[in-house]
């Protein structure tokens, strides 16, 4: 019978280091370039200078003067828990919390001062456990602030954040191993199976991290360019596009549902007085007043927009006109009382309401409803609110239409005297 030789994955040294420096470097010039490109990312930069901080420490692990117990493996295992201390204040950072410089030293500064106890200097295996630990933490820590985002919405976060989990759990994994990698480092020439399994990882990680940092940078700067397109800079809501392309799919579904929502159309009284007396500034500060004042009484899953100028528009789901009408006659009230620095008079506002009937389910025509309405409070003295009548489709046969009376009557709501 022939005999098949028994066959053992290995890795040479000299040129695991090589490769782990030449891909530390890549990625942190890739990093940095990116940051050229993007100055608003300081991550970016702190990504970089931690890869090119981890580079130069393999490059002195590898460097053909290495000794084990040596300085220079001593300073070389510092660089690398400053790396991974600066990657996690890159973490911290891209997620718009403080950075803490010291905080990212603090574990090069504990394994210089663990290296004064004669025990742990002399003994390998516990200098690498001590490394793995420290480097696993600041990993744990940079997946801590991936998992706490502030745009959980990136699709590259989670590959990151399950790539950085994996790697911290390889370094903690490095721990009961320590004395079979510290028999390879002290030994040189080719390693087992174990640790040549957690030097490719660590290769992996090191290789596809830049990328995806990179990629999570982009995807954030490409989802504020979207933002921006649908959202209004004075007033930080919804603006006329974002109003539509929400809108439309929203009554949609309340349409197929067979769910009530209500519009309410609303417009500044006089705006053009504001500005041509008090100036623009308080102008835009009684749009952003009554932006405030809508948005903090909107419910949950309602939709509100600013639609252009002094007018405004919120879409109100699974409201009965009763509800919408009292809404807005709440929101017409308090804005009334309202004081601006600069005005000699109370801002008011008129407000149109319409409901979704089998006439108006598209957003267009709910908002034509709601614009008739608006008009009818506008012309009845400003500073009120107009219900829009309801349109009854007649379903027993015959195409008869039949309006219904005045809403205000019908449930009791009061339109208000003219401010």
């Amino acid at each position: 019978m022939p005999t098949v030789a028994a066959t053992h994955l290995v890795i040479d040294l000299p040129t695991l280091f090589a490769v782990t420096v030449f891909l530390s470097a890549t990625g942190g010039l890739l990093l940095l370039f990116s940051w050229l490109y993007d100055r608003g990312t300081t991550a970016l930069a702190l990504w970089g200078v931690g890869y090119l901080l981890g580079a130069l420490g393999a490059a002195l692990l590898g460097s053909p003067a290495f000794l084990p117990n040596s300085w220079s493996a001593a300073g070389a295992s510092a660089l690398l828990c400053a790396a991974y201390g600066m990657m996690w204040n890159g973490a911290r950072s891209f997620e718009g919390r403080r950075v803490h410089v010291l905080l990212s030293m603090l574990g090069a500064v504990v394994w210089l001062v663990a290296l004064q106890f004669q025990s742990l200097y002399e003994s390998l295996p516990a200098r690498v456990a001590l490394v793995s630990a420290t480097l696993a933490c600041y990993a744990l820590l940079s997946a801590r602030e991936l998992w706490y985002a502030r745009d959980p919405e990136l699709l590259s976060r989670w590959p990151t954040l399950a790539l950085v989990t994996l790697h911290a759990g390889f370094l903690l994994g490095r721990i009961p191993f320590a004395g079979a990698i510290a028999m390879s480092i002290a030994g040189g020439g080719s390693h087992g199976v174990i640790v040549s399994v957690m030097a490719f990882e660590a290769l992996f990680a090191t290789f596809c991290l830049p990328f995806l940092r990179v990629a999570m940078s982009k995807e954030r700067a490409e989802l504020a360019q979207r933002k921006a397109a649908l959202t209004d800079p004075l007033t930080g809501i919804a603006n006329r596009r974002a109003f539509f392309d929400l809108g439309e799919p929203l009554l949609s579904r309340v349409a197929a549902d067979r769910r009530p929502a209500a519009l309410l159309l609303f417009d500044l009284d006089r705006f053009k007085e504001v500005n041509d007396t008090a100036g623009h500034q308080v102008g835009d500060r009684v749009l952003k007043g009554f932006s405030d004042l809508v948005a903090a009484a909107v419910r949950p899953g309602d939709l509100f927009g600013r639609l252009g100028g002094e007018e405004f528009a919120c879409l109100m789901i699974n409201a009965s006109m009763s509800e919408a009408l009292q809404t807005a006659e709440r929101l017409r009230r308090d804005f009334a009382l309202m004081y601006f620095t600069g005005l000699t008079h109370a801002p008011t506002v008129s407000v149109g309401v319409a409901m979704v009937t089998e006439v108006s389910r598209t957003l267009p025509a709910l908002l034509a409803t709601a614009d008739r309405a608006l008009y009818r409070a506008k012309g009845d003295g400003r500073n009120r609110v107009a219900p829009a009548p309801l349109v009854l489709i007649d379903t027993s046969g015959t195409d008869a239409v039949r309006r219904a009376g005045d809403i205000t009557k019908q449930i009791g709501v009061a339109a208000p005297a003219p401010g």
